[in-house]
């Protein structure tokens, strides 16, 4: 980021300007309406990375507020299937009133990342963590970078995982679980050079083909044999591999494989849990007449992975409407938390999976593609993190792509545009910023924040009348008690993070923290002006918001890696097909421009789970990706069948090069990228 003193007048920003001003000191300037981020109950809910329809009555019970606070010191019955209870999400307090907070005696270190310090003081205030798939409850899932694989292997207490790749640097990017009780100690291996830990994420025709100039007919798809030879992986929830789109005329399964991260281990499981079923596993439950209580694996009605799959690679035996690569084969991977939730109240309230798994899902499917042509399909994502690339999953992402041609990472861009949730600006030098925070929906929140590694930040939390409630200097954390022995926050500020040497702010507010606003005082310590970004994490079910948001750098945070593929939406069915009002535009922290490209997301028919023929309307950045991994599966085959092989930089190249003319501003867009994704990159 840019460090330079000179100011400039604030002014108001539309999606399409990129640029992000430094605001005057002592304010932020307003760039959308608060009033646009309200929880309306309309008949559609928001899950995942789309929006599904279901009954006014489904919707308003789904977004009830929480009422039943914790059993102080552990995680209550009431936090069984969510999000809250894992160890990286503070628990619901069950009582609360400003006079009683007060700091807790609980020390971790600093140095260490924000998400994992704030496991470890969940350990120590007594939290049970909820068991997920990949790890028990006294164990966290990490994605680290450390001298050699070798290395982190024979680190004691560390259960490794998946060696992905290289980093730029030579060193080496892999994952595993460690104890928390051992957290500290394995960070300060000599072996170790950056451990994170996982984040939780969450899931991000008819005029899709004709858009894109790919449907059936099309001359653009001479020697594509629709994707024939190639690998089409999905890593998301519920792949209903019965749909009829997903078999061959004989009945037999498209699936290669299917990989139930949360299901209970078996010995060929990877990487040591959830339940892999073979192609001879599916065929063997299709012949039965409940295929699905015969394999043992329900993808649930309307579920996200079936659509998702069915838009890149659908054949449309059943419902007569092809996806963009018909005859590719398929691997799909469910990504799930054995203890969370997917049907009823608590679904809205849980986490996707997680970061780890994610990474290792995506591994998986690489490996068992082999030497065969292979696109990925990430419609999921979370928007904590430094939005510049460098995140370990990301740099996981990158290193999987280089390692062979033939291979591409394609991420849905997110859903963000309308939610308030990042902001940015200037502290000016030796001075203060407020940055204006507002809660809803009892469901605290979660902040992020990111600036230079050579300037330095304190912070404060002030209540609604101005009280400081916490302060945290660089270098330091805070957890804050709510005079019970809960947390009700915790605070953290780490200098130099190892991978971009940047400084981060994170502020984890508890379920049943008062609604209302709240304010972060930033207090810089020196001379300088300090820029800065900040993002809200995604909640779904009562997403705070920022009083005074930017509408850019608003990319899922795994979307800003460099060698990925990231799609933005826009509506096919619309004269001029004008971005999607709720996709989320770029650039990066670090000024690249992502997205790349754009596709058809607004109301798009697909594959319905649990039908075998039907369909159902989906809208979001997630049912734009899959479209985009459709097109990089024809492309690859024709080149496959040419003899070629494509390197992720040629992929990357023929698509923008090849998106179609016309409609939308000339150059690259905050949210379109460099346009509509087309069959001119074929």
């Amino acid at each position: 980021m840019a460090t330079g003193k000179k100011r400039v007048v604030a002014k108001k920003q539309s999606p399409a300007d990129t640029k992000v001003p430094k605001m005057p000191h002592g304010v932020l300037t307003p760039a959308l309406s608060s009033a646009s981020v309200r929880l309306h109950v309309t008949g559609q809910i928001k899950l995942l990375n789309s929006w599904v329809e279901m009954p006014p009555e489904m919707a308003a019970a789904m977004v009830a507020p929480l009422t039943a606070g914790p059993v102080p010191g552990q995680a209550s019955a009431a936090l069984a299937g969510t999000a809250d209870a894992l160890c990286t999400r503070l628990s619901p307090v069950s009582t609360f009133g400003l006079a009683q907070l007060q700091r807790l005696p609980l020390d971790v270190e600093t140095s260490m990342d924000p998400r994992l310090q704030l496991a470890v003081v969940n350990r120590r205030a007594g939290k049970q963590s909820m068991r997920v798939s990949s790890a028990d409850g006294d164990s966290v899932p990490v994605v680290a970078r450390v001298t050699s694989h070798a290395a982190w292997v024979d680190i004691p207490d560390v259960d490794a995982g998946a060696a992905i790749g290289s980093a730029d640097d030579g060193t080496v990017l892999v994952t595993g679980r460690i104890p928390l009780g051992k957290a500290e100690a394995i960070h300060q291996h000599p072996a170790v050079l950056s451990m994170k830990a996982s984040q939780p994420v969450r899931p991000a025709l008819d005029h899709t083909l004709a858009s894109m100039g790919v449907q059936a007919d099309s001359p653009a798809l001479a020697g594509t044999a629709g994707g024939s030879g190639v690998v089409i992986g999905i890593v998301d929830s519920g792949g209903d591999f019965a749909h009829q789109n997903f078999l061959k005329a004989n009945g037999k399964t498209r699936l290669l494989a299917l990989w139930q991260q949360g299901a209970p281990a078996r010995a060929n499981s990877p990487y040591g849990y959830g339940r892999l079923f073979e192609a001879a596993d599916i065929d063997k439950a299709l012949a039965k007449a409940d295929p699905y209580k015969a394999l043992g694996y329900d993808p649930g009605p309307s579920a996200h992975g079936t659509h998702v799959m069915d838009i890149a690679g659908g054949n449309g035996q059943g419902s007569l409407q092809p996806g963009v690569a018909p005859k590719a084969d398929l691997i799909f991977v469910e990504m799930s938390a054995r203890d969370i939730a997917w049907t009823g109240h608590n679904a809205v309230f849980s986490s996707f999976g997680d970061s780890v798994q994610m990474l290792e899902a995506v591994k998986f499917i690489f490996d068992r593609a082999g030497d065969k042509p292979c696109v990925v399909n990430l419609s999921l994502g979370t928007n904590g993190g430094p939005h510049d690339g460098t995140s370990l999953v990301e740099q996981g992402f990158d290193a999987l792509v280089s390692q062979k041609p033939n291979r591409a990472i394609v991420l849905a861009a997110g859903n963000a545009q309308e939610d308030n949730t990042h902001t940015a600006g200037t502290a000016p030098g030796n001075g203060q910023l407020d940055v204006p925070w507002t809660l809803v929906n009892g469901r605290g929140g979660e902040f992020e924040l990111w600036y230079g590694g050579s300037h330095r930040l304190r912070a404060e939390l002030l209540g609604p009348d101005g009280q400081v409630l916490a302060s945290v200097a660089p270098g330091e954390n805070f957890p804050l008690g709510a005079g019970n022995g809960e947390i009700a926050a915790f605070l953290s500020s780490r200098i130099t993070d190892p991978n971009n040497k940047d400084n981060v702010i994170g502020i984890w507010l508890a379920p049943n923290w008062p609604d209302g606003q709240l304010t972060v005082r930033l207090h810089a310590l020196t001379a300088d002006d300090v820029p800065f970004h900040a993002w809200l994490e995604r909640l779904d079910s009562g997403q705070s918001y920022f009083g005074h948001p930017v509408p850019s750098h608003l990319l899922g945070s795994l979307s800003t890696g460099k060698l990925s593929i990231v799609v933005g939406a826009y509506d096919a069915r619309k004269t001029g097909e004008p971005a999607a009002s709720f996709s989320s535009a770029g650039p990066t922290r670090d000024g690249r421009p992502k997205p790349e490209v754009c596709a058809p997301g607004v109301q798009v028919k697909a594959a319905q789970s649990r039908t075998k023929d039907g369909m159902v309307k989906m809208s979001g950045t997630s049912m734009a990706a899959p479209a985009v991994t459709g097109l990089v599966a024809l492309m690859l085959g024709k080149a496959h069948k040419e003899g070629k092989k494509l390197t992720i930089a040629d992929i990357r190249t023929r698509l923008k090069a090849g998106v179609k003319p016309g409609a939308g501003p000339a150059g690259w867009d905050p949210q379109r990228g460099d346009g509509r994704a087309g069959s001119g990159a074929i």
